[in-house]
């Protein structure tokens, strides 16, 4: 096996710093991944709360819609009678 030119004492502390690098690294990923899906947690629930007041106005509005045709055509009968 290949003798290492370095010092033990010198590889032991640039490995220790490559470790806690790795790590440091590692919890800022995993603070971003967390973060991430908290956003999209909160604008799921926000696309729904949308969702649900357009489909309710759309509602509304065929509903209001349907009333109108309704008198319209009452409205006719009655001028014509």
């Amino acid at each position: 096996m290949k003798e290492l030119k370095s010092s033990s004492s010198r590889l032991i502390r640039l490995f220790k710093q490559s470790r806690e690098n790795w790590k440091e690294t590692a919890l800022e990923r995993q603070k971003k991944l967390r973060a991430l899906e908290i956003k999209i947690r909160d604008l799921s629930l926000s696309r729904e709360n949308w969702k649900k007041r357009a489909m309710k106005a759309e509602k509304e509005l065929r509903i209001l819609r349907a009333n109108s045709v309704d008198a319209q055509k009452k409205g006719k009968k009655f001028q014509n009678k």
